[in-house]
């Protein structure tokens, strides 16, 4: 059912700048609710959510608009489906890489954290979606083959690292390769618009109980998955006498602070410090995440 450099970014992903503004994200943006639910009769679980005001701030701070905004988009979806389902995690990083130098995106990274979701796109050097067709297609993108790569952070030691390619130009379809390759996982997926469905087997969950949660998925009308309510689209469950089991609040937003950028900015070298600073020993930084720009001063970072 399913509909989808090379580094591993740190939390606050900064870059020089010489342009002071104000944060370009409102701390009021609207919430959208992702479901919870059972299916008892299956022995399955799912999440539901149908992001919304998620997508329309997305777009808004990085400007981004036609096929290549429903990719960004889909890709927050996908990173907090991920997190929905790790066992404890308090972050989890999605990040698609291209394999190719010709590609006109070269990375799309998303960040989900508990109510948080947050991405930028990095394109070819000199690129932007000005300078290339609108392609249809995550190939079209990125190339032949996608790399991807998952960071799940479970707030202690060492955060949990995953890569692996898969060709498919759809989302769905790598983030169902990931989580049977890498955590043995068996699912589905359905990445429809503005809207996300997973279901997950659950422990005792035979081929037949899987039958019955993926013909359910399945029987859902593409006209009701692109404008009905969640709670509508939950009913097509009824016959394995599905149950909530929980709700969680998401909406774009970004945290980034002076404070963070500091603290980012001192594991640079003092050579690569002072090239940064203008004559008044003040570094802007801009953040990548939200386009917000903080004006550090240099004896911040070597205090």
């Amino acid at each position: 059912m399913a509909t989808k450099t090379d580094r591993l970014t740190t939390p606050d992903n900064i870059v020089p700048d010489e342009t002071d503004c104000e944060p370009t994200y409102s701390d009021k943006t609207v919430s959208d609710q992702l479901i919870r639910f059972l299916l008892p009769d299956a022995r399955a679980r799912g999440v539901i959510i149908r992001a919304t005001h998620i997508f329309e701030e997305a777009n808004r701070i990085h400007g981004l608009n036609g096929n290549i905004a429903h990719l960004f988009d889909q890709s927050l979806l996908a990173s907090i489906l991920l997190l929905s389902i790790s066992k404890g995690g308090t972050r989890q990083v999605l990040q698609l890489n291209s394999t190719t130098s010709s590609a006109p995106v070269q990375m799309l990274l998303t960040e989900a954290r508990q109510g948080d979701v947050r991405g930028f796109i990095n394109w070819a050097d000199g690129q932007t979606i000005l300078h290339h067709d609108d392609g249809e297609t995550l190939s079209g993108w990125l190339g032949k083959p996608v790399r991807f790569s998952t960071v799940r952070d479970l707030g202690f030691g060492q955060p949990y690292v995953s890569s692996i390619e898969h060709e498919s130009d759809f989302l769905a379809d790598h983030l169902i390769h990931y989580l049977h390759q890498s955590v043995q996982i068996r699912a589905d997926i359905v990445l429809h618009g503005d809207l996300a469905i997973m279901i997950e087997a659950m422990p005792g969950c035979s081929d037949d109980d899987w039958f019955k949660a993926v013909e359910s998925m399945a029987k859902i009308p593409n006209g009701v998955l692109e404008t009905a309510s969640t709670a509508s689209i939950l009913t097509y469950f009824n016959d394995l006498h599905i149950k909530q089991a929980g709700t969680d609040a998401y909406r774009y937003h970004c945290d980034c602070s002076p404070e963070k950028m500091t603290q980012a900015m001192k594991s640079f070298s003092p050579e690569q410090l002072a090239s940064l600073a203008d004559e008044a020993g003040n570094i802007t930084a801009s953040c990548q995440y939200c386009r917000s720009h903080h004006i550090i001063k240099l004896t911040q970072i070597v205090a």
